[in-house]
């Protein structure tokens, strides 16, 4: 029976941050997962724009660690797969910082190398690259945050190891059924991982994952099972797991457990830190009356500029008669404005936005101009 704990985890002090560590990993037996002499890898969620793991978080992980006798204990994310330099993106999010203070190693997985796993599954690109840096570790900390998503209505512990593949990878995975490509990718990945720490210090709701909104929820939770710490998140968050289909996928190829009945949750009750988030749809129903987004193929390169264009054109938008957008490979017949290269093919014209990524500010436009027609 896998084990998810839970403890009340404060941002400030660090050392009140540290303590709550060595208590969630304790909780599960994993107080001792690093010995002296190991290699430690951490891997936030740095998606590359606002909502991330926390610094002070990575901070301290990076001490505990450092305290538990690591010989080394390395910071490595790549962002969304346009990203090409993480330099200034690790100094924005103040990982560049908690480098210097801890002097831990920032790694920029899109730099490669890469191993290659050759697969026969029609869900998955006939060959995935994953970050070397997963193999060169002794233990991998798998460091992701509560936040909603527009895509996958969640992104936690499963969908966070996305980041370690190269960018063409997580490219194609959104011109598959991105839900049943995670789920493989976590028969690969997740086997590395030593634990997974969700970094609940913060949550993050609504039109996530580039605008969610951010508050101050105090939590750390743990488990070596990330579906059951997912599943167990989902419950916190006032969302049933089987609407989370990276979940449910991921459950039935045998990457975790999913079933409520079948975890044990340590430390902390669940009722201790429950609290509906706001989901995408309905932050984009209260912002947007009237608008509707078909998304299930979109990147989250042109689904950040997306939110872009909404943010700068919500204090236009009156509702009109209704508006379908489609971002993505999908049903044209079905929307009224096409972004983005992969939605509008060869079409061209009023209800076309193309660019890959597509302008926030022709999306902006296009929004206002036909939601007005």
């Amino acid at each position: 029976m896998p084990r998810v704990s839970l403890v009340e985890a404060p941002l400030e002090p660090l050392e009140a941050l540290v303590a709550a560590v060595d208590r969630v990993l304790a909780l599960i037996g994993q107080d001792r997962c690093v010995r002296p002499g190991d290699k430690v890898l951490l891997k936030p969620n740095l998606h590359g724009g606002p909502g991330h793991t926390s610094p002070q978080t990575i901070e301290a992980l990076c001490r505990w660690c450092l305290d538990h006798g690591a010989d080394s204990v390395t910071i490595g994310d790549a962002g969304f797969w346009g990203m090409t330099d993480g330099t200034a993106y690790f100094e924005s999010t103040g990982m560049a910082d908690v480098a210097r203070r801890t002097g831990a190693r920032l790694v920029f997985f899109h730099s490669g190398p890469y191993h290659l796993h050759h697969l026969d599954n029609d869900a998955v690109p006939e060959t995935i690259g994953v970050s070397e840096h997963l193999y060169e570790a002794d233990v991998i900390i798998n460091v992701p945050i509560p936040k909603t998503h527009f895509n996958t209505l969640v992104t936690m512990a499963l969908k966070n190891l996305k980041g370690c593949m190269r960018p063409v990878d997580k490219k194609r995975f959104h011109e598959l059924d991105l839900h049943r490509a995670l789920a493989v990718m976590n028969t690969l990945i997740a086997p590395l991982v030593t634990v997974n720490v969700l970094d609940g210090t913060t949550g993050y709701e609504g039109m996530g994952p580039g605008h969610a909104d951010p508050f101050p929820w105090g939590l750390l939770a743990a488990s070596t099972d990330p579906v059951a710490l997912d599943a167990t998140a989902c419950r916190l968050m006032g969302i049933e797991p089987r609407q989370v289909r990276v979940v449910t996928e991921s459950a039935r190829l045998g990457v975790g457990v999913a079933d409520e009945a079948e975890i044990e949750i340590v430390g902390d009750r669940l009722e201790d830190h429950r609290r509906r988030f706001v989901l995408p749809h309905e932050a984009l129903a209260n912002t947007f009356p009237g608008l509707r987004i078909i998304s299930d193929k979109a990147c989250s390169v042109c689904m950040e500029s997306l939110f872009k264009g909404l943010e700068m054109a919500k204090d236009r938008w009156d509702g009109g008669e209704g508006l379908t957008l489609l971002i993505g490979a999908g049903p044209t017949s079905e929307a009224d404005l096409l972004i983005g290269r992969c939605a509008c093919g060869e079409e061209t014209g009023d209800r076309a936005v193309p660019g890959c990524p597509p302008e926030a500010a022709a999306i902006c436009g296009a929004i206002v101009d036909v939601g007005h027609q």
